[in-house]
């Protein structure tokens, strides 16, 4: 597991109404379990992978939105792309990843 923290500087209800469709447009699929603030998203098995989950929690903070993401690749070469998959992911939603 890979955990990651960002930012996005829009307000929690812009960011959650929008947060599906990026993962859509990455071919995530949601994942029954999401709820507002934790969303669960998965992606299936291939030729090439055995799968993946990844769980984005956001949290209202007024005028921007604290993002962190677990993610949990089972290939080796998920593990070594987990920062560039998450940074694309926040960077669709105009944010940015603090640290990690």
């Amino acid at each position: 597991m890979s955990k990651y923290w960002g930012v996005v500087p829009r307000p929690f209800a812009e960011v959650s109404s929008v947060v599906d469709e990026v993962a859509r447009s990455q071919r995530w699929t949601v994942a029954p379990a999401s709820t507002a603030h934790d969303r669960v998203y998965i992606k299936g098995m291939s030729a090439f992978s055995w799968g993946s989950s990844m769980t984005v929690q956001l949290r209202d903070e007024g005028e921007l939105t604290r993002v962190s993401f677990d993610i949990h690749p089972t290939s080796l070469w998920g593990m070594w792309r987990a920062r560039d998959i998450v940074n694309k992911f926040i960077v669709a939603l105009g944010g940015v990843l603090e640290y990690s």
